[in-house]
């Protein structure tokens, strides 16, 4: 087993760069002497192990990573880095990166091609298709980042399709929050004295701020409850840990509810001056009692009522943590989850007070000034996202990638690029998914040779590693709540080593090979100078001194306008009932939405999934030393409730085979996979629980090939109608002992 620390395997790689650079003349000691003192360099950057950009300082020796260090004026990471941070940053050495652009030709195969070849096939494909089958059939996809430079690609073409991976990851909670509240609000775990955590594990999707605040928060006394099938990390934390049956968190929600109304525990103030549509819940819930919901979600009502009645003793410092990933994506009812979870909040009057939920402080940052061009008008989407008798309520911010393939095979999408994305392994079905390969163009910007790539992909072109290139400054604002903004900025720490490009030069060298002028007037640097102006900040500032704060403090009062409630929502008030759900046939307010599917036989199970701390989905899969940490801890394997595994004959480290049904678009197939268990008392009897971030199947990326199992390959890609998500544990798998 490989044997590493956090500190030695950086610095191993460091010595190993230096080794290869000095002349043979010199015998190792004297190398190793001359190494060691040779100038360090520290360098600004932020992480790219997830989408939580925790800023950092690089160090580099002899050209070569040399460690890293969290910047402790970070209110994401507060000086401190997870594990993913170290191994992402040790892939810039990884030997599977791709190392030039790349051409399609045959199955898994590519020829190496110039720069200048790329872009003049990409270009001319993409005219073509414009010119036959109109912008409209061109579509982006992106995990996230550098919206601006692909939108205006599509500004200029006149296509309309821009589609982030929310629909992968937590869509409902952004299509919620944004009808019902006009902004997504954040925890304020540094004052709160109460909080109440479901489908979130700030331990697990790490984020080492807020665990380094929620620690602070038990020690000066406040309670902390996770709601969680599982006893997932942050559990282990807490005062109380409830293991919800899975799939029934909204039963949950309306029992909090009902209880806070029935027993008038609520803020009756609040409610009155900044609630829109009071009356038309309770009519809808007023009989769903905490007795109902401990029916269906296996917590005894009295602890329904308990945990109400403690919000209400600690509000408005008290909240229900709005969430993330766990519950606002995967569930035919995601949607109503996360409007319940408004409501909760709201009846707590928590909205804009100090330790309850608090808006995201973000920097007011400047721009560039641009030339003003003329742009064709733009029609529908099409991946359907807004669009009338298709999902005209899902958010047109953040689109639909799951069903993409069903879009290229209805001829709505000709050209297909993909950014940074990867869903072939973060979307339903990979099967399914490998279909895009049948656009008439697709067009993969990675930097490793992921799954999309390997089997989608036409033209694959390498963007700089993150330690390699200068990103415009970000805002570090979003999850939890801090005074004052921050920004943040990644600089070069690192010289190219291949022969890729930044994100910018590659749309620069397609827009000049289509013969579209002057598209990118700028470079990164005076992007980044013009966004810095007005916080009077310059590149040097940044590169001497890391993450900037910013003196202007969020402050804790509701939005108001003329004496009138000001949120950006139709009434400016918190809205219960959602007016653009009920214009298309909906319900405007949440009513218990039983699962689509619940297992019913011995051998069943729900597929439900989660994060570890040493992993992020599949960014991670193939670094060499996150997944020596997952075998050391066995991090593979599937969890299963003892009771049973002991009624399958199932015991701790027996492989299983594990089959789910797959039906789509009128075929039905049967996929089976197997995998080793652990079995635990700590796990709610009717599911299974694996941790995304294995089932690799790339064979270009060697060492995460086929490690594990995704909870991808089960589910079949299904689009949620309200907010577009993917209902990945609307899966119901049989299990049987060995092979």
């Amino acid at each position: 087993m490989l044997t590493i620390s956090r500190r030695t395997f950086l610095k191993a790689g460091a010595l190993a760069g230096a080794a290869c650079a000095v002349p043979a003349a010199f015998d190792f000691p004297s190398f190793v002497r001359g190494a060691a003192e040779q100038p360090v360099t520290k360098i600004p950057s932020t992480c790219n192990g997830c989408s939580t950009n925790c800023a950092l300082w690089v160090y580099v020796k002899n050209g070569r990573l040399w460690k890293l260090e969290g910047d402790p004026k970070s209110m994401k990471n507060e000086g401190r880095l997870c594990a993913r941070a170290y191994g992402v940053a040790a892939d810039v050495y990884n030997p599977d990166r791709v190392t030039g652009p790349m051409k399609r030709t045959g199955e898994g195969q590519f020829s190496p091609i110039s720069w200048e070849q790329a872009f003049t096939e990409i270009a001319g494909k993409l005219t073509k298709i414009i010119d036959k089958d109109t912008a409209g059939a061109v579509a982006w996809m992106a995990h996230g980042g550098k919206e601006t430079y692909a939108q205006m690609l599509l500004d200029e073409i006149g296509a309309a399709t821009y589609i982030t991976h929310y629909s992968t990851c937590f869509t409902s909670k952004t299509n919620a929050w944004d009808k019902m509240v006009g902004n997504q609000l954040t925890s304020d775990i540094n004052r709160a004295r109460y909080m109440l955590f479901a489908g979130r594990n700030y331990a697990g999707g790490i984020m080492p701020g807020a665990m380094r605040k929620i620690m602070r928060a038990k020690d000066r006394g406040a309670k902390i409850v996770v709601v969680d099938p599982r006893l997932c990390e942050l559990a282990k934390v807490a005062d109380e840990w409830l293991p919800i049956r899975p799939g029934t968190d909204l039963a949950f929600f309306l029992g909090l509810a009902h209880t806070l109304i029935s027993e008038k525990l609520y803020d009756e103030k609040f409610v009155k001056e900044y609630v829109f549509g009071f009356e038309e819940f309770w009519n809808a819930n007023r009989y769903f009692t905490a007795e109902k919901a401990a029916e269906i979600c296996d917590i005894p009502a009295a602890k329904i009522r308990a945990i109400a009645r403690e919000l209400a003793k600690n509000a408005p410092a008290a909240f229900l943590e709005p969430g993330y990933h766990g519950l606002h994506n995967h569930y035919a009812a995601s949607t109503q989850i996360a409007q319940a979870n408004v409501i909760v909040n709201a009846l707590l009057g928590n909205f804009y007070k100090h330790g309850g939920l608090m808006p995201a402080a973000g920097p007011k940052f400047g721009k560039l000034t641009l030339p003003k061009r003329l742009q064709p008008e733009k029609g529908e989407r099409a991946d359907g996202a807004g669009v009338n008798n298709e999902y005209p309520t899902v958010e047109t911010s953040r689109g639909i990638a799951q069903h993409m393939p069903d879009r290229i095979a209805a001829g709505k999408v000709k050209a297909l690029f993909i950014y940074h994305f990867n869903p072939l392994r973060t979307a339903p079905d990979p099967e399914y998914q490998k279909k895009m390969v049948k656009a008439d163009l697709v067009v993969s910007i990675p930097v490793d040779w992921n799954e999309t790539s390997v089997h989608t992909a036409h033209y694959i072109l390498p963007e700089h590693y993150y330690l390699e290139r200068m990103d415009a400054p970000k805002s570090t604002g979003g999850n939890i709540a801090h005074d004052y903004p921050q920004a943040v900025m990644r600089f070069p720490a690192l010289k190219p080593l291949h022969n890729t490009k930044h994100l910018l030069d590659i749309l620069k060298g397609i827009a000049q090979a289509m013969k579209i002028d002057d598209l990118y007037p700028f470079t990164v640097e005076e992007e980044a100078a013009a966004m810095l102006k007005p916080l009077g900040a310059t590149l040097d500032t940044m590169k001497d001194n890391g993450c900037l704060e910013v003196a202007e403090a969020v402050r804790p009062e509701f939005p108001v306008k003329d004496g009138k409630p000001a949120l950006t929502t139709t009434t400016g008030k918190v809205e219960f009932s959602v007016g653009a759900f009920k214009l298309h046939g909906r319900m405007g307010v949440p009513v218990w939405t039983p699962p689509l599917v619940s297992p019913k036989a011995e051998n069943e199970f729900r597929l439900i999934h989660g994060k570890q701390p040493w992993h992020s989905h599949s960014v991670t899969s193939n670094s060499p030393y996150l997944m020596a940490v997952s075998k050391s801890y066995n991090g593979s394997r599937m969890w299963m409730n003892r009771s049973r595994a002991d009624k399958l004959g199932v015991r701790d480290g027996d492989t299983v085979t594990v089959e789910a049904r797959i039906e789509h678009g009128g075929e039905a197939r049967t996929v089976s996979k197997k995998v080793a268990v652990k079995v635990t008392e700590m796990l709610h009897p009717e599911c299974v629980w694996v941790p995304s971030g294995y089932g690799n199947f790339s064979p270009r990326q060697k060492v995460g090939y086929q490690q594990g199992v995704n909870y991808n390959d089960f589910a079949p890609a299904r689009v949620e109608p309200l907010s577009g998500g993917c209902m990945v544990q609307e899966v119901i798998v049989t299990v049987r002992k060995g092979g």
